[in-house]
């Protein structure tokens, strides 16, 4: 039943109902996993423009610099300083949403959990208008969380070539990868019928990096010493899970436990693995958009994903997301419409994603 009055107004009588009438489970605040902070998870360039070259020089060593002169002449040798500019330029694209918010559309027993999730006993003047602060502040956090997870979606999966405007705005860093194949490792299970096909074993994964050890190592990165490898966490934790039941611990080559002496265990976890000295990183967020978005996820169910097994191994520093902001990343604003007695939140983020550099292995 729509609230056809002041939502506080309606609201007041039903909250000795509590117990007697609302269905309990309307009373849980269902805790969602929440994706991390886009901004702190990934290097972010700021006041950037659509088009711009991508601002990566790296500092190499000319050995062919400095070369013997005659002492006995004036003359002076001119070097130059021959410097590695990427030759990649951004392609922004703008992810936005305007949220209309009628406060008399909410229904009763949307109400009757709201005040029992905040505690709240409205009655004085005061806490009903602390009520509905904070029922719009719980709406900002959603719309905030929702953009963040849209710039996690883009970033990493975005790709022109689709035909959904969830992910057509420019291609994130994945299919930028695939674009150099002589630095793509295939996974053979992505290409398989079922969901529960496509699961990798830990033994698989193991394989996996070994050969992406072996494209690494035929290449000459600049960007050394900051290197991480990604994975998403369900392939993380099945990969811990199978270092733990291994008899004969020393049978993978190269796999370390990042601050052994600071756990209490000395299992592996999806957080404290590494290989040969590269600190493995579970994203939580890369499952989480191949299966609960329409263009990955094939339906859901057992039906194949579009590939659910992805790892990137590169230095930090060279997966850059760019914004024409010149402070933050994200477009934020809400306010209350008079004529039509709606609050209004609208917020985006005009961004664009690069890998500055061919100094990665992708495996897909």
């Amino acid at each position: 039943m729509a609230i056809t009055d002041n939502f506080v107004t309606s609201l007041l009588p039903l909250i000795e109902k509590l117990s007697a009438e609302a269905d309990f489970s309307k009373l849980l605040f269902e805790k969602t996993f929440l994706p991390t902070e886009f901004n702190k998870a990934n290097t972010v360039v700021t006041g950037v423009k659509n088009g711009n070259v991508v601002p990566i020089i790296t500092d190499e060593v000319d050995y062919e610099s400095f070369p013997f002169v005659d002492a006995n002449s004036c003359d002076t040798t001119e070097c130059n300083l021959n410097t590695n500019y990427s030759g990649k330029k951004w392609e922004l694209g703008l992810i936005e949403c305007r949220i209309p918010i009628c406060l008399r559309s909410f229904n009763d027993d949307f109400l009757i959990f709201w005040n029992d999730y905040k505690m709240i006993n409205p009655t004085t003047e005061v806490t009903k208008k602390y009520l509905n602060t904070a029922l719009i502040q719980f709406l900002t956090n959603k719309v905030k969380n929702n953009l963040n997870g849209a710039k996690w979606r883009v970033a990493y999966f975005g790709d022109k070539a689709s035909t959904s405007d969830y992910f057509n705005g420019f291609n994130g860093f994945f299919i930028q990868a695939e674009a150099n194949t002589s630095l793509v490792v295939p996974i053979a299970k992505n290409t398989a019928g079922t969901y529960s096909a496509q699961q990798m074993t830990g033994q698989e994964v193991y394989d996996t990096l070994v050969e992406m050890e072996e494209v690494r190592l035929e290449k000459d990165w600049s960007a050394t010493g900051n290197e991480v490898i990604k994975m998403p966490e369900k392939m993380a934790r099945k990969f811990a899970s199978y270092l733990n039941s291994l008899k004969d611990k020393d049978c993978c080559d190269g796999m370390e436990r990042i601050n052994p002496e600071n756990i209490q265990t000395k299992s592996y976890t999806k957080d404290n693995m590494a290989f040969h000295g590269v600190p493995i990183m579970p994203v939580r967020e890369w499952d989480e958009i191949i299966n609960k978005t329409s263009e990955l996820n094939g339906g859901g169910g057992n039906n194949p994903r579009v590939q659910p097994n992805r790892i990137l191994w590169s230095p930090k520093e060279i997966l850059l997301v760019g914004t024409q902001q010149r402070e933050d990343l994200d477009m934020f604003e809400i306010w209350y419409d008079r004529t039509d007695r709606k609050v209004y939140i609208e917020a985006g983020s005009y961004l664009g994603a690069s890998i500055s550099l061919n100094e990665y292995v992708y495996a897909a």
